[in-house]
């Protein structure tokens, strides 16, 4: 510790005294309260949150289910529109305001996927998903080639090597034992990384086209039984999915900038720099056994090894692949459900989402999390018909083209940007919402708490108790969980609570926390789970392994209808930034260990360390000014003040310049990595130009970073001056 405090100053010591003193407190106190609450308000909202749980019903979630998954419905496509329509007229049935919002992408249909191997035999691949006994929707006509969605349209013949994963380490191995894989067809298994990024690299190599594959070992017979048997990829399962660099920007891939409409301006698909150039498609292992088996060359590294009955080989040896892709580009129509139960003020939104097309059925993806939703709103609309009206707007929200490249959600963000950013205090995303018992959430850090304590009034369909106990046990936490945490700072997973990850990509979260800036939150029940992207996801997959008796579709529309609730119904917006600002704490310090790796940074990293510690000071005092505060000696007007500071926080830490690169993504502390694809990486700017050892980049990173962190100190300080205690007798509940 001394050394960190001579080596970056008073920032540095602030940050490891703010751990280590104040965020890892000793035994919590409990509290019976709920953030948010004056303590006269909190029976009345719990009696308003047992009767909305009492609604969800398994019944209606599967007869929803079996209508979603009727027919194959692909973004683009008229059985999309068909499916919009649908959650149209049931979202207008349970009382909500709703419309349909169009807006035309660039979208692919494939026309023709031809893969063969040509040398040492000649053998058409690229075969079709089996059917399967008893499961009538996998002989369904109307089922489409696989195919990667933004692959660009193209004929290969050349040699085969195999990357393992396609990740950059595999690269760097096949360098070192001299491979090259210039002018070659590489094949990759799927797993360890989005496909995108796998198309990326093997583009940044030279390769001339990629296949990818599902290893039995990642998601087949290696974990379990194989569809229809059991939950696992069969041989012949293949999973679609889109190679956009979403990792650069989301969207409509020739408008980067704004929404799409159909006289929208559109620049060259060539010079769009979130598209792949090389040829890519997707394959069954039973194809990809026929390559692989075929492959000479040496043995592969240790690691790389699958689960096909053979010796792996890296190739080329005597094997030639003929891959030829022919794929319409066109503009399509996107076809948005925005619907609303309007409140007594319109000025603040609790928005919900998820998407409505599907790669084939969809049962899992998205169907589970079109059916919670759809549970949630039948139940609000319940609520609203016996009198009770929301105190802020409930936005629903039904996307299309999400599996695309986060389409729908997107360009309606992009278009709705200024008043989404001044009305929405949060956004609620599921999309594979139910693939089996165990709970999970990632959120940005001051919504964490808040799932926890919503989860502690859920019943668990499986074991008696809370979704937070099973969740609880599951995590195989050593100690026993604590009741319901007073407002204090505390640990990212304190010893004694579930860990919550954090938000990267992949879902329709993305536009609303990366680019907007609105807190968000990312849930729902999973399990074993092989068929992703496959035409095995249907009503038959659900009904025999995901959720057979559809409990934990009713159970996820209870947590997320009283997540919406607390939300809704809260006198001051529950948000925790204790805890957000000791998060960007410890990000900070372990920036600094990894600065200290790279040569000639010296103390660079001093002003973020030190805005950190700032930001930790304001939040820190506007955690003890609202718990010090009544919401009577506040009065309405100051209330909405202080709400809406409180809702900007979180914009307060983008960037208007965005993130080095990629400036379509603004927020300065959350993001995905450029290589990562899904999966968070904190501090994005400051530790990829570490990364790169790029110190002029860092330079601008750190400002952007230091800047936007005063910024966000600046807003909870102005929370602390509008909150000043008042002395008055009915202080908020559970701050």
């Amino acid at each position: 510790m001394k050394h960190l405090s001579w080596r970056l100053g008073l920032g540095a010591a602030l940050v490891v005294w703010y751990i280590f003193a104040v965020a890892m407190p000793g035994d919590p106190q409990t509290t019976s309260a709920i953030h948010g609450f004056s303590r006269t308000r909190v029976e009345k909202e719990f009696q308003l949150e047992q009767k909305l749980q009492a609604i969800p019903d398994p019944a209606h979630a599967e007869s929803n289910l079996r209508h979603l998954t009727s027919e194959p419905h692909m973004a683009g496509t008229e059985a999309s529109h068909r499916v919009a329509e649908w959650l149209l007229a049931q979202y207008r049935s349970f009382g909500f305001d709703a419309e349909i919002v169009t807006y035309s992408a660039w979208l692919p249909q494939p026309r023709e996927i031809k893969l063969e191997l040509v040398a040492p035999q000649k053998l058409a691949l690229a075969s079709p998903e089996q059917p399967v006994d008893g499961d009538p929707d996998t002989l369904d006509q109307r089922v489409g080639p696989a195919f990667n969605s933004y692959s660009p349209s193209g004929e290969i013949t050349a040699p085969v090597v195999y990357v393992n994963y396609g990740l950059r380490a595999d690269y760097r191995e096949l360098e070192s034992l001299g491979v090259s894989v210039e002018g070659k067809i590489v094949i990759a298994r799927y797993g360890r990384g989005f496909r995108g990024i796998k198309a990326k690299i093997a583009e940044e190599h030279k390769a001339a086209a990629l296949i990818v594959y599902s290893d039995p070992e990642d998601d087949g017979y290696v974990l379990g039984d194989t569809y229809p048997r059991g939950p696992w990829r069969p041989l012949s399962g293949i999973q679609r999915g889109s190679v956009m660099y979403t990792e650069i920007y989301p969207g409509d891939p020739l408008d980067s900038d704004a929404a799409t409409s159909p006289n929208a301006k559109r620049f060259p698909a060539a010079t769009a720099s979130d598209l792949p150039h090389i040829p890519t498609m997707p394959i069954s292992a039973k194809d990809a056994a026929v390559i692989l088996a075929s492959l000479g060359g040496q043995h592969v590294p240790r690691g790389w090894q699958g689960g096909l009955a053979f010796t792996y080989h890296i190739g080329p040896g005597d094997v030639q692949a003929h891959m030829k892709l022919v794929i319409d580009y066109a503009p399509r129509p996107v076809y948005d459900v925005i619907a609303k139960l309007h409140g007594t003020d319109d000025d603040e939104w609790v928005v919900l989402g998820n998407h409505h097309d599907a790669w084939v059925f969809g049962a899992a993806d998205p169907g589970s999390g079109t059916t919670t939703m759809l549970e949630t709103a039948r139940a609000m609309g319940e609520l609203a018909r016996s009198g009770w009206k929301p105190r802020r707007t409930i936005v629903m929200c039904e996307w299309d083209a999400e599996e695309p490249g986060l389409i729908g959600s997107t360009e309606w963000v992009e278009a709705n940007g200024p008043e989404l950013q001044a009305k929405a205090v949060a956004y609620i995303n599921a999309d594979v919402a139910v693939t089996g018992p165990n709970f999970t959430a990632s959120a940005t850090p001051s919504l964490k708490e808040l799932i926890r304590e919503v989860t502690r009034e859920v019943p668990d369909p499986a074991t008696g108790s809370t979704v937070y106990q099973a969740w609880f046990d599951h995590a195989g936490r050593p100690q026993e969980p604590a009741p319901a945490l007073p407002r204090q700072p505390s640990g990212p997973d304190p010893p004694n609570e579930v860990p919550i990850g954090n938000l990267g990509a992949g879902s329709d979260f993305c536009p609303f926390f990366d680019h907007a800036g609105v807190p968000s939150i990312d849930l729902g029940f999973e399990g074993d789970y092989g068929v992703y992207h496959s035409l095995y996801d249907d009503f038959y997959w659900m009904k025999h392994f995901g959720d057979p008796t559809f409990v934990y579709h009713a159970a996820l529309a209870r947590v997320i209808g009283t997540l919406a609730l607390r939300l809704d119904e809260a006198d001051i917006l529950p948000y925790d930034y204790a805890t957000y600002a000791n998060d960007i704490a410890r990000a900070t310090t372990r920036a600094v260990a990894h600065a200290a790796q790279v040569p000639g940074e010296d103390s660079t990293l001093r002003p973020i360390t030190e805005a950190a510690a700032q930001l930790m000071e304001s939040a820190s005092r506007e955690s003890q000014a609202l718990r010090a505060t009544s919401i009577q000696s506040l009065g309405p007007a100051k209330i909405a003040e202080v709400n809406r500071t409180l809702s900007s926080v979180e914009q307060a830490l983008l960037t208007p310049e965005g993130l080095f690169g990629r400036p379509w993504y603004k927020h300065t502390v959350f993001a995905p990595g450029s290589y990562a694809g899904y999966a968070a990486e904190m501090l994005p700017g400051i530790n990829e130009s570490l990364d790169r050892n790029d110190l002029s980049a860092l330079r601008i990173e750190v400002d952007s970073l230091a800047a936007a962190l005063l910024r966000a100190a600046a807003r909870l300080d102005e929370v602390s001056r509008l909150t000043q205690p008042s002395g008055d007798s009915s202080p908020l509940s559970g701050h």
